[in-house]
């Protein structure tokens, strides 16, 4: 059953102060999967700037050919991992490691779906979605996005572990890592900062990611008004 994500998407907006909405996050296996109306997006852009595209009210999927960093599409599952990326010399080549050893060391341990695995991603603000989603992203200040993982241990306890590097940030870090089920905070890249200036919505330099398992954004937002001292801010209003 399809749960409330306008209400959802509402209460973590009041509480956490957010300005610009959740998005939902769904990777789509089969061409059959996609909800009838969702419009196709009709021009190439890399993944970490349909974020901030859905960021701004739009609802679309987009297939492979869509996917204009083919290192984004890779680690989604939409297609193979470039050879210039898997020898690290596309890092190399923009001084973004040292050497081939250490670009090659972090794209081997990123967060990486099998190639051809994904046909689609599907993305629009979480209260919009017109699935359950796989993961919603969430750009917070950080002491908000403390608030987001404290909720998520609030009935398990225990710690939350991030993976940070570099490259890969938005599409294997803050997506691929919660699609497979770990809570994950990290930072927009530098790729990713400079893809979302044509949208016209920038990454926010005083901001956080948060990218929270579908399954687990419920329980998330049950929790975050809980917490007491995020109850004696809300109450403070």
């Amino acid at each position: 059953m399809k749960q409330d994500y306008a209400t959802m998407q509402d209460k973590l907006t009041q509480v956490l102060g957010l300005k610009f909405p959740p998005v939902a996050v769904s990777l789509i296996r089969r061409a059959s999967d996609i909800p009838q109306g969702v419009m196709e997006l009709d021009k190439p852009m890399f993944y970490c700037a349909m974020v901030k595209h859905a960021m701004l009210g739009n609802v679309f999927f987009a297939r492979d050919c869509a996917h204009a960093c083919r290192r984004g599409a890779a680690a989604l599952g939409l297609a193979k991992i470039p050879d210039d990326e898997r020898t690290g010399e596309f890092y190399t080549n923009k001084s973004s490691f040292g050497s081939m050893r250490a670009a090659t060391r972090t794209v081997t341990r990123s967060p990486q779906l099998e190639a051809g695995s994904i046909y689609a991603t599907l993305m629009s603000p979480l209260e919009k979605a017109p699935i359950d989603p796989d993961v919603v992203l969430i750009e917070a200040l950080p002491r908000r996005a403390l608030e987001l993982v404290h909720a998520s241990v609030f009935e398990s306890g225990g710690w939350i572990e991030s993976m940070v590097s570099a490259p890969r940030q938005v599409c294997a870090a803050l997506t691929v890592r919660p699609y497979l089920g770990d809570l994950n905070v990290s930072f927009a890249c530098e790729s990713a900062r400079m893809a979302a200036k044509p949208v016209g919505l920038e990454y926010s330099d005083e901001g956080v990611l948060v990218g929270v398992p579908g399954d687990q954004i419920g329980e998330v937002v049950n929790n975050i008004d809980k917490i007491g001292y995020v109850k004696q801010r809300v109450a403070k209003k």
